[in-house]
Formats: structure tokens, C-alpha cells, sequence
């Protein structure tokens, strides 16, 4: 059972708090990015060096020579001027040293904790592992950028879903071990009734996650600018489209397809949610009750931003909340799974 906060762990959760809050800002940062077309503009990766922006005319005019070069400046940027190549320039590096300090953030205060022996000998491998995962999504986001380097002016959007499913295990993991270090949990049998809501609030998860990835694809597909009505695509829910589809892995390349898969799930989601919080109103413990209006209201709160930004074709602002839309739901959903593993 979860009894209140346990203060030995006090420092080690507002730094793990800290971390969840720069990877949020990441992930926020990595959709604007990518909402305004400006993920391609450091065509180079320069893990030391590219910390230093260019600092003169010459070193601008290189940095622009080198854009000049790749397929976007070729097919759609042809005529921009370096004042707009510096608007996209910033952005990404602003993404990318946001993306180095996180990891500082992570490991300077790691190394602190764990000379001072404040990690458990069990968590050892899961922060660990989280640093490996750091690593790894560094060289994700230049292995998704140099797809757009290449022959497409856009990046792969298989790519480009590996890169925000990272960052989503990334924060997924740190926000358990958040809740793990700040409650203080004591271990006693469990109730056998709340093996059904553990059990569909996992599934939930996982659909959540799935759903991230298909939005992922939406993004970079451009899917959300076609069929830009609710809850019609064209003159009915199945798009006419259908007809033509044979299922293989080429679908997940067409827009039309993404769009209405990404429509399918979240009625799958809401669904099983449904059924889910439900069955958590069934448990006489107050705090679950109290998390699953959470869950409801995160997921209300999602499908109206999905369907405003559908609507008014992909805004920037709705877009980006939709997106933080889906780490609230998740965030609520495992919150909601913790509970019900120590209550």
C-alpha cells in the first residue's frame, strides 16, 4: 500500500521530477520542430563542436551553403533567404542543446546520488539504462534527419516515430521511478479484485503508445491535412479509399490510411478506458476513484485537441497541445497502474 511521501527520497524525486520536465520540454520542443519545417536545417552532427553556433558572417554563410545543398532547400526552399534559414537554424539548435544539457541534467546528478549510495542496489540497471536510452536517442535523431538529407526533403516517418517512442520510454521509465522514490510503499498481499484494472490499464497503456506512434506517422506523413472533417472522412466514416486498400506494409506510407487507423484507435482507446475506469470506480479506495475522473478528463481533453486540430488543419499551437495531450493521458494512465500495483 502507498502510504505518504517518503523524505529520504525527497531530493532524488524533484530531481527526477526535473528530468520528466526536460524531456517533456523536449518532446514539446522536437513537435515544433517539425511543425515548422525547421528539423533540417543543421545538415552536420557535431556532438562537441556543435555546441558553438555560427558566431560571424562567414560562419553563417557556411552553415547556409551547407542547407543549400540538401533536398529541402532544392525542392521547397529555393529561394529563402539567410534571415529565414536563421529562424529554422535556431530552432534546431535550440532542440539539440536542449537535447545535451537533458543528459547532463541526467548524469552529473546520477554520479552525486550514487557516490553517496542514495540508489537502491535494485534500480541500478533501470538508471543505467535510461542514460543508455539517452545515448540512443541521441544518435535516433540524427539517424532520422539524415533521411531527409539524402533524396526525400523529408525525414522517414518511421524514423521519426522511433525518435518520439524513445523519448516516450525515456519518460514513461522516469516517471514510475519518480513515483517509486517518492512514495513511501509498503509491501503487503495484494487484493486479487485488482488484477482486472492493472490488467486493462497495461492495455491502455500499450494502446496509448501504439497511438503516439501512429500520430508520429500522421505527423510526418502530413496526414492531418487530408479529410479535414469529423467524424466523416469524405461522405462517410470509411473513406472511399478503402476499396482500393490491400493490406501490406506500404499502407502505413499512405496518408489516407494513417489518418484512419489513428481515427480507429482512438475509438479503441476510449473504449477500453471506459471499461477501464469503470472498473476502477468498482475498488473502494478513493484515490483510484479520483485518478480514473483523471484519466477520463485527460482523455476528453485529447480527443477535442485532435479534433480541433484536425478540423483547422493542423494549427500550431493545437497541434503541439495534442501532442503534450497524449504524455498527460499516459502520465495519468500509469499514475493509475502504480496505484493499483500498491494499494
Amino acid at each position: 500500500m502507498i502510504r505518504l511521501y517518503n523524505k529520504k527520497n525527497l531530493a532524488l524525486a524533484i530531481w527526477l521530477s526535473l528530468i520528466c520536465m526536460a524531456v517533456i520540454i523536449m518532446i514539446f520542443v522536437g513537435g515544433l520542430t517539425r511543425l515548422t519545417d525547421s528539423g533540417l536545417s543543421i545538415t552536420e552532427w557535431k556532438p562537441i563542436s556543435g555546441i558553438i553556433p555560427p558566431l560571424n558572417a562567414d560562419a553563417w554563410m557556411h552553415e547556409f551553403a551547407s542547407y543549400k545543398e540538401s533536398p529541402e532547400y532544392k525542392v521547397y526552399n529555393y529561394d529563402m533567404l539567410l534571415n529565414e534559414f536563421k529562424a529554422i537554424f535556431w530552432l534546431e539548435f535550440i532542440h539539440r542543446i536542449l537535447g545535451r544539457l537533458t543528459v547532463l541534467l541526467y548524469i552529473i546528478p546520477l554520479m552525486f546520488f550514487w557516490f553517496f549510495n542514495k540508489i537502491k542496489k535494485k534500480n541500478y540497471f533501470t538508471y543505467v539504462g535510461v542514460f543508455g536510452l539517452f545515448l540512443l536517442q541521441g544518435f535516433m535523431g540524427w539517424y532520422m534527419v539524415k533521411s531527409g538529407l539524402v533524396n526525400k526533403p523529408d525525414v522517414s516517418h518511421y524514423r521519426l516515430a522511433m525518435h518520439l517512442l524513445l523519448a516516450v520510454f525515456i519518460y514513461s521509465i522516469l516517471f514510475w521511478q519518480l513515483m517509486q522514490e517518492y512514495f513511501d510503499i509498503i509491501l503487503i498481499a495484494k487484493i486479487t479484485v485488482l488484477r482486472l484494472p492493472a490488467i486493462l490499464l497495461i492495455a491502455a497503456i500499450i494502446l496509448v503508445i501504439c497511438q503516439i506512434i501512429i500520430g508520429a506517422f500522421v505527423a510526418g506523413l502530413d496526414a492531418g491535412l487530408v479529410y479535414n472533417q469529423f467524424p466523416l472522412m469524405g461522405n462517410s466514416i470509411i473513406p472511399e479509399e478503402f476499396a482500393t486498400w490491400s493490406f501490406s506494409l506500404q499502407l502505413f506510407a499512405d496518408p489516407i490510411f494513417v489518418q484512419f487507423l489513428h481515427r480507429i484507435v482512438a475509438a479503441i482507446i476510449l473504449l477500453q478506458i471506459i471499461i477501464t475506469a469503470i472498473s476502477m470506480f468498482g475498488i473502494d479506495n478513493n484515490k483510484l476513484k479520483r485518478v480514473a475522473i483523471y484519466i477520463c478528463l485527460s482523455l476528453l481533453l485529447q480527443i477535442i485537441l485532435g479534433i480541433i486540430t484536425l478540423i483547422y488543419q493542423v494549427p500550431i499551437a493545437f497541434a503541439l497541445l495534442h501532442q503534450l495531450g497524449s504524455i498527460l493521458l499516459l502520465s495519468m494512465l500509469l499514475w493509475g497502474l502504480f496505484l493499483v500495483k500498491n494499494a
